[in-house]
């Protein structure tokens, strides 16, 4: 009797150990918002921070959010989606990437490349 006893108790030990480390005590994780953001910077007409490409699957929603040091307009070819930028202040493009292919990014007045956002899959 002793001895089951023993195992039954490690037994409620174990699946106590197991059912007590299931939740969480940190943070919870941001709820996943469907839209892939790729961030860039651009200094003097020369991209300083951000992929030199981006790839993503047909259908996947994209937010390309640059900031510059100069005012411009932000421009994705084939989709003709632009957005205005103010020195300093982030602007967004965002839409669903729904033609395959590889499109430049650009910046319109100072012709700085962002990136290509190849789209395919």
């Amino acid at each position: 009797m002793r001895r089951i006893g023993g195992i039954r108790g490690i037994t409620v030990a174990a699946l106590l150990a197991v059912t007590g480390c299931s939740g969480s005590t940190g943070p919870e994780p941001a709820p996943d918002t469907g839209t892939r953001t790729v961030k860039f910077s651009i200094a003097e007409g020369k991209r300083t921070a951000g992929p030199e490409e981006v790839a993503v699957r047909t259908g996947e929603n994209v937010a390309l959010e640059v900031t510059s040091d100069q005012a411009d307009e932000l421009h994705v070819h084939g989709y003709d989606k632009a957005a205005q930028l103010a020195p300093g202040v982030p602007g967004t493009v965002a839409f669903t990437a729904n033609i395959d292919g590889i499109f430049e990014v650009e910046l319109h007045k100072s012709g700085a490349a962002v990136t290509k956002l190849r789209v395919g899959g």
